[in-house]
């Protein structure tokens, strides 16, 4: 009996339980094990699981409230869910050195900029239509009125950089994905010249459903990134 109590004085206080979270697959990647090390070391009881998955299903299952809270790019249901933005995403061109021109310096402090029909020569690395990466992407070939040269078409972001790496290609990239990763000199970085297009992160929640601590303590985490 007593270790009954003790336990659900434990659960009440934060020590035990555990946090979901819904999050993609290659956000996951760059934005989260920091954030699950903090949880840990702050609440060493409780179990951190990962929902990776695509963005429509994290936008139903979010609205259904089944995570303590999910990250997914806007727009959504504010109707139903509540919203805290974190930093947007920084979208830059990935280009293999030996397909690049004029390759940048291999300083990576500064990134120049160059025009997406600038680069009709290159051959491109996209994700699957499915993704909104691609969806992006093909909303900047169209602004800029250029047709990509695809060499190839791969499921998800984090392939679609080690195809860039290996020289396959170009790819679009969010910044903050690449800074995670030490890489190899062959890749020059670009930002992309009179680029409308741009993609905001946020963290969701099911309006008026309980937060826990140590999901509050992972938001703030998020919001100080």
């Amino acid at each position: 009996e007593d270790f009954i109590i003790k336990t659900m004085e434990e659960f009440s206080k934060g020590k035990r339980g555990s946090l979901t979270v819904g999050i993609s697959p290659f956000r996951s990647l760059y934005l989260i094990p920091d954030i699950v090390n903090k949880v840990k070391e702050k609440f060493p009881g409780v179990t951190v699981v990962l929902h990776e998955e695509g963005s429509d299903q994290l936008r139903k299952n979010a609205a259904e409230g089944k995570y303590d809270f999910a990250v997914v790019n806007l727009p959504v249901d504010e109707s139903v869910l509540d919203v805290t933005l974190i930093e947007a995403d920084t979208l830059v061109l990935a280009v293999p050195e030996k397909l690049a021109e004029t390759p940048p310096e291999a300083a990576k402090s500064s990134i120049p900029e160059i025009r997406l029909n600038d680069c009709k020569k290159l051959p491109f690395v996209v994700v699957s239509p499915q993704q909104e990466m691609r969806q992006l992407f093909d909303k900047m070939c169209a602004e800029a009125d250029f047709t990509p040269d695809v060499a190839t078409e791969v499921v998800g972001v984090s392939t679609a950089w080690s195809m860039a790496r290996a020289g396959v290609g170009a790819t679009l990239l969010p910044l903050q994905f690449v800074k995670n990763f030490d890489f190899d000199e062959n890749i020059a970085l670009y930002k992309l010249k009179n680029c409308q297009q741009s993609r905001q992160p946020a963290i969701v929640t099911r309006r008026g459903q309980y937060i826990s601590e140590y999901a509050k303590y992972a938001i703030e985490l998020l919001t100080k990134k």
